[in-house]
């Protein structure tokens, strides 16, 4: 791995050389390389790129996705809410953590009435958001993507680690979280159900009255 990894950014660093400074053909002749954005960033970019190979060659017991670790600590999160009766405590924990974000958000959408920027703060710009849905689909004030749950509660589930449903797990992740934070900001969404080829969609339908602090 650790070869393929030097291999890889090698081969990078030599196109990118070569880019810069020409051949020996235009030795006077200085030509600059395209920015990656990763200028400094190399070391970390490297151990982001491990990682993701690492995660994706773990096929045993099941394919592994980048997303497996986050997916279980949700899991385990909500399996403890579930077992002790406090799923609405966790929903507020959620909110009480997230609040700092949701009221940027929501001050934003009161001073520009922006229904588009609602879902870009509550989803887009959080990192356990892009990290957790791999394929995020994004329409005017509407996101869908993929229930990501599934392929490991198969197995989390088989070995009696969990006793969840994926469809309970969407009940109280994406409706009851995400319908919690929207209420902070002031706005309703709609959300639905995990569809038969597993997408799920979130809209703002509506904004709803808020007291100025």
């Amino acid at each position: 791995m650790k070869q393929i990894m030097q291999m890889v950014f090698f081969g990078v660093l030599v196109i990118s050389t070569h880019s810069a400074y020409g051949s020996s053909h235009h030795e006077n002749k200085v030509l600059k390389a395209a920015s990656s954005g990763y200028e400094g960033r190399e070391e970390m970019l490297g151990r982001a790129m491990s990682v993701v190979l690492k995660s994706l060659n773990e096929t045993k017991p099941y394919q592994h996705d980048i997303n497996d670790a986050l997916i279980k600590m949700i899991l385990t999160t909500i399996q403890f809410a579930k077992n002790n009766d406090m799923i609405d405590e966790l929903i507020e924990n959620e909110v009480q953590v997230t609040l700092p974000m949701l009221e940027r958000v929501r001050d934003n959408y009161r001073r520009t009435g922006e229904i588009e920027a609602v879902m870009v703060g509550m989803i887009d710009r959080t990192a356990c958001a892009y990290q957790l849905f791999l394929d995020i689909e994004r329409g005017d004030a509407e996101r869908s993507w993929t229930s990501p749950f599934g392929l490991v509660l198969d197995q989390t589930v088989r070995l009696g680690q969990h006793d969840l449903t994926e469809e309970e797990v969407h009940e109280i992740w994406i409706k009851k979280r995400f319908s919690a934070f929207a209420k902070v900001i002031g706005v309703e969404l709609e959300i639905s159900d995990i569809g038969q080829d597993g997408m799920v969609s979130i809209r703002v339908v509506d904004s709803i009255s808020l007291a100025q602090n």
